[in-house]
């Protein structure tokens, strides 16, 4: 018995190990049962066919094979999997000799599109013809959106052509294409691109047209032919150009012969002619060596105006309040950098907008030099731990076009020059002393030779006593605990919270992968061990007592510029400040530092970080020790006051005090709120920003307040926003900011977004009022693989709105 039995074993093993039929390296076919007939020539496989024929594989029930025609029939479950794709199919004809196949009901499984056909044709390796199909991108969605044709040729890694073909939203036919080509590849392909719709109040519909054209792997460019309904026509141009990885060169040009338009136009009549108006922005960036580095802009338009008609083309191009050219090269080494920069700028707040404001001060060229710390002493005795020195400085030429210089003299050249002493005292425990001295020094020669030379100093000493201490809060690990020792009211409440989302279980299998991805459903729960992480908490707080002293201070030289420059308004920039009066003037970062002068500074910093383990990779030799836990600051609260040693006759303590700074905010996963406050005792002023981010199931808020009292400035704006998801496949959303001073609202965009849960597309229809227009504009956007495609539903306010 013994023996019949292992003779049966066999027997079993090598019936399914070894080919019922081979012919050479072409096929090898294994099933349960073949038959032969015709001297062998006619071969027949009944049962789990598995046919290999060069770089196919091909599943099937019964399978039969003419050596005189090398023809291949199969019939039933039939599945070919090639390198490319794999293929579905209830009937299939498939020829050794030539590699064609014929097949019914068909269905191919891509990395990049689904096809569904009643009868297709595989002319080779890389290019199959359907009858009767449906194209998608979808990843085993294709109710979602399809385009159905009567003659699909697919070119693998290429592209898709559809004959006769109409375009399906949800099962719904919406458009007829006689003619299209998607493209169905990682790699760039000349071709249409969406067009592009927007309406505009007043003005009409807009069309726009693009064209891609890739010329080459690092070069392509596109055209967008437009029309402006009431303006006229015109377009886009982008030119791109990667040199290398960190070398790169992009050209984006609106151009349109305009019939509205006319300098000093209000209305949006036709104005009888064409002005011709254009907005170009080039930049370029070139990595030369890992030490050298440079950066050229430049943004241009015939008139000012294009800013205010063409928000949604300028509006990210257009960085600060002039456009023109501005570009910097640095030269790095180990011991100090050497840098220039220069600017030549249009002035965008000028009365005419097509004049260029020639008293605008251009900055040609700025030449700077910045030294690394060079270590002088490096100790274990106290009070002389550590010295070191280093310098900064620059050499600046500011010009001006049209010289107006019986008011403010324009036309100089400034070398500054900033030698400091780094002395880190003592560091006892958690308290440590340190200081620092800093000589700032510049030089004015001006233009002008009737104009005598100018030049003021000021030693700056800031010396810094710190203690520091912190608080860590449990362990940051990850912990395998088996299933059987988990009591079984915690097993159930464990199941409950984690399809709610609350318990943080993890596991290292990936999805198994059949068409797309597919969701587990308590994986973990199933298995013998659950994985949880446990993150650790650390409480870090720095108390600092400051002092900031003017050790001296000189100006000598021109009265004309010494008096110019007790103001603001008479800078070149920040630099030409006198440094016991800097923070009286000037913008919001100069109006909050703390005075120079002679001021005890008090700060209590505080930070609460979370670390949380990494997962484990036993391919990464010893990473595991160096490298297990990333970390992230997830509150803070920061205190910072000044107070005046050097006034003494004051009739309230209170104006002694500087401006008080309070900072602080909290983030997690699913809201944000964050607070700065600054508050000036002595003019009773302040400024205030306030911003949160909230996200719930199915809506997200957020808000934005920012204040500022100062007269000049006068800031008092809101922003708030909201998205509500009513289902899964609609959102509505509203974003608002407002002058509050003014009482007028500066922009309103209402947005309606249409989702299908698979992700395939998204249908965008917008309206947007502001200050100088009102529009209305919607898009489509298909997913065509693009792995950021889903922050369009994941994460609104991350995206773009114009």
């Amino acid at each position: 018995m013994v023996l019949i039995i292992s003779c049966l074993s066999s027997a079993l093993y090598s019936a399914t190990d070894k080919p019922q039929l081979a012919l050479g390296d072409k096929l090898s076919v294994y099933s349960d049962k073949a038959y032969r007939k015709n001297n062998g020539r006619y071969f027949e496989a009944v049962g789990n066919v598995v046919i290999l024929s060069q770089t196919d594989t091909i599943y099937g029930e019964v399978a039969s094979l003419d050596q005189d025609t090398m023809l291949v029939k199969i019939e039933g479950n039939v599945r070919i999997i090639s390198k490319d794709m794999t293929l579905y199919g209830s009937h299939l004809d498939y020829n050794i000799a030539t590699g064609t196949a014929l097949i019914k009901n068909a269905r191919i499984l891509a990395m990049d599109f689904n096809i569904v056909a009643n009868q297709l044709l595989r002319l080779n390796e890389s290019e199959y013809l359907a009858k009767d199909a449906e194209f998608t991108t979808c990843k085993d969605c294709s109710e979602s959106w399809s385009v159905f044709g009567k003659e699909i040729r697919i070119r693998v890694g290429q592209s898709v052509t559809i004959r006769n073909g109409l375009a399906k939203i949800k099962g719904i036919d919406v458009l007829y294409l006689p003619y299209i080509v998607l493209p169905i590849q990682s790699k760039r392909k000349t071709g249409l691109l969406f067009p592009k719709l927007s309406s505009r109040l007043a003005e009409g519909l807009a069309l726009e047209q693009p064209i891609f054209v890739a010329i080459d792997e690092s070069k392509d460019m596109t055209v967008s032919p437009t029309f402006w309904a009431k303006r006229g026509y015109g377009g886009d141009f982008q030119y791109r150009q990667k040199f290398s990885d960190f070398s790169w060169f992009e050209l984006n040009t609106r151009a349109l012969n305009d019939t509205i338009y006319q300098p000093g136009k209000l209305n949006l009549d036709s104005s009888g002619d064409q002005f011709f108006r254009y907005f170009t922005e080039i930049e370029t960036h070139q990595q030369f060596t890992s030490n050298l580095t440079s950066h050229l802009r430049f943004t241009g338009a015939r008139d000012l105006d294009v800013v205010r008609d063409h928000p949604s083309f300028t509006d990210n191009k257009i960085i600060s309040s002039d456009m023109g050219f501005s570009g910097f090269l640095d030269w790095r080494q180990d011991l100090f950098t050497i840098g220039t920069n220069t600017d030549y700028l249009r002035n965008q707040l000028y009365g005419d907008s097509t004049k260029f404001d020639r008293s605008y001060v251009q900055t040609l060229p700025r030449v700077s030099l910045s030294s690394t710390p060079l270590s002088l002493v490096q100790s274990d005795m106290p009070f002389f731990q550590h010295i070191a020195v280093g310098v900064d400085g620059s050499v600046t030429r500011f010009h001006q076009v049209d010289q107006d210089e019986q008011f403010n003299l324009r036309n100089a050249d400034r070398v500054s020059v900033q030698p400091h002493l780094i002395w880190h005292m003592l560091t006892k425990g958690p308290f440590s002393l340190s200081s620092r001295y800093m000589l700032d020094q510049q030089i004015y020669k001006f233009q002008d030779p009737q104009q005598s030379n100018y030049g003021k100093n000021a030693g700056l000493v800031r010396t810094e006593v710190t203690f520091t201490m912190d608080k860590i809060f449990g362990l940051a690990f990850e912990e395998k605990i088996p299933i059987k020792y988990i009591p079984a009211p915690e097993l159930k409440v464990l199941r409950e919270n984690k399809i709610q989302g609350l318990v943080p279980i993890q596991t290292t299998e990936k999805n198994n992968r059949l068409v797309g991805d597919l969701s587990n459903f308590e994986t973990e729960l199933t298995k013998d061990n659950i994985v949880q992480v446990r993150n650790s908490y650390r409480h870090a707080q720095e108390f600092k007592l400051l002092h900031h002293f003017i050790s001296s201070s000189n100006q000598y030289g021109n009265k004309q510029f010494g008096n110019q420059i007790q103001s603001n308004l008479g800078w070149f920039d920040y630099e030409d400040a006198i440094r016991s009066r800097e923070f009286l003037f000037g913008s919001n970062l100069t109006r909050t530092i703390i005075p120079p002068t002679n001021t005890l500074e008090f700060q209590w910093n505080n930070s609460l970080i979370r670390k949380t383990p990494k997962g484990f990779n036993y391919l990464i030799d010893d990473k595991y020790l160096r490298d297990n836990f990333s970390y992230s600051k997830i509150g803070w609260f920061n205190v910072s006051q000044g107070y005046l040693l050097n006034e003494h006759n004051v009739s309230d303590d209170r104006l002694l005090l500087t401006r008080l700074m309070v900072s602080t905010g909290y983030s997690t996963e699913k809201w944000t709120l964050g607070m700065l406050e600054y508050y000036f005792h002595y003019e009773k002023e302040n400024i205030f920003n306030l911003n949160f981010n909230r996200r719930f199931e199915s809506l997200r808020l957020l808000g934005a307040y920012n204040y500022n009292s100062f007269g000049q400035t006068n800031l008092n704006t809101l922003s708030v926003g909201g998205q509500v998801r009513s289902t899964d496949t609609i959102g509505f959303a509203i974003m608002k900011d407002m002058d509050l001073q003014a009482q007028k609202n500066i922009r309103t965009l209402y947005s309606l977004d249409i989702m299908p849960n698979n992700n395939c597309w998204i249908l965008n229809l917008n309206y947007r009022e502001s200050l100088v227009d009102s529009r209305y504009f919607f898009n489509i956007l298909f997913n065509f693989g693009d792995d950021n495609f889903s922050q369009y539903r994941d994460n609104y306010f991350a995206v773009r709105r114009k």
